[in-house]
């Protein structure tokens, strides 16, 4: 049998770390995976924007992960609810006991998958 194209691998290391991302920012949530990865995603791109310091709105944030705005904005305010994220004045960031839970967090998971995935891109 010929070697997985390099697609494949691409595609299982997104798998792989979506689940992984899944299960640190949502592991009371766990049963709920393909149905969160909306969710997952915007959480992910408020998370990357607070930590560059820059609260973003929710029309950047549409153009970002490539959704229509009506529907981010329905994400972020769930997202909202649930207390990852905050509404400030400026836009929307990870709320600040989130942020304090992603820092205890284990990404030894994600780095171990990213490592296997490289090393077979290599071959």
């Amino acid at each position: 049998m010929p070697p997985p194209p390099k697609l494949y691998h691409l595609a299982r290391l997104w798998i792989e770390l979506t689940r992984q991302l899944h299960e640190t920012a949502a592991p009371d949530k766990q049963a709920q995976f393909g149905s969160r990865t909306a969710l997952l995603m915007i959480g992910a791109a408020v998370y990357v924007s607070t930590i560059e310091g820059r609260p973003i709105t929710a029309k950047k944030l549409a153009g970002f992960v490539g959704m229509p705005r009506a529907t981010v904005v329905r994400r972020l305010r769930a997202l909202d609810r649930l207390g990852v994220l905050e509404r400030t004045a400026r836009g929307w960031r990870t709320s600040a006991k989130r942020m304090d839970q992603l820092s205890r967090s284990d990404t030894r998971a994600m780095a171990l998958a990213v490592r296997s995935a490289a090393d077979r891109l290599k071959r």
